[in-house]
């Protein structure tokens, strides 16, 4: 497992929730839609353009659950971590995206660290299925291999949820292996926070919704340079998608 990891910059883990806790999930998801209704802050989510939830972000800071945080410190879940990353874990971030049939947006190419600007990328993102995920509802797409080699620069994406993106000028010029995993509801994906990855938009007639669950290492710390760049950059794209 830590080899694949090494190798490949992700692995798969299948079966990491039962059916009882991806039940449990989505009717957490149902109860922050309704708490939305009461925020007036936009800020923590993004809608399609048919109005309906894509990505909802930064969950920790404003809904608390002890049913949401016993899975999120699943005992499984967290071996694997100590052994990929680090036994001084730190929860980072907890969002969910949920890609409606039809209409879910897609999330271009790019990589977490140029968002979290981890000084020594020790970081990973957990995401887990709460539906079937596949190339053919918008599952996400890997570029193998692709972490070895640092944060690359970004630009402006233009899109709602991921705010910046790797040119496809560059992206042109890479050699990795593209590859879209099939997941069945329940399966995980653990990806480094220097792999390439994104997703293609839902034109399918099935929903593909999960949770994403991001750690890092207690001891890293984030290079402030970095991030007021990438401050900067968000800024930008917030005033591009809310023209």
């Amino acid at each position: 497992m830590i080899n694949n990891f090494k190798t490949n910059g992700f692995i798969i883990v299948r079966n990491i929730l039962n059916n009882q806790e991806i039940k449990i999930l989505l009717n957490e998801i149902e109860n922050i839609k309704k708490k939305f209704k009461k925020i007036e802050n936009k800020k923590y989510f993004h809608l399609t353009n048919d109005n309906k939830f894509n990505t909802i972000h930064n969950i920790q800071k404003f809904y608390k659950s002890e049913k949401l945080r016993s899975i999120i410190e699943k005992k499984k879940l967290i071996k694997i971590l100590n052994e990929i990353l680090s036994k001084n874990l730190e929860l980072r971030n907890l969002e969910f995206f949920l890609k409606p049939k039809k209409s879910g947006m897609a999330s271009p190419m790019h990589q977490d660290n140029f968002y979290w600007n981890l000084e020594n990328a020790k970081g990973v993102n957990v995401w887990i299925a709460l539906s079937d995920a596949n190339r053919f509802n918008g599952g996400l797409t890997y570029l193998k291999g692709s972490h070895k080699f640092g944060t690359y620069n970004h630009e402006i994406s233009g899109a709602k949820g991921t705010s910046q993106k790797i040119s496809n000028n560059l992206l042109s010029k890479l050699k990795h292996k593209s590859i879209t995993p099939s997941l069945k509801k329940g399966d995980c994906i653990v990806h480094h926070c220097e792999i390439i990855h994104g997703s293609e938009s839902n034109n399918s007639n099935k929903d593909r919704v999960g949770i994403a669950i991001s750690f890092k290492d207690k001891l890293e710390k984030i290079d402030s340079t970095k991030m007021i760049n990438y401050q900067k950059k968000l800024k930008l794209n917030l005033k591009i998608i809310n023209k």
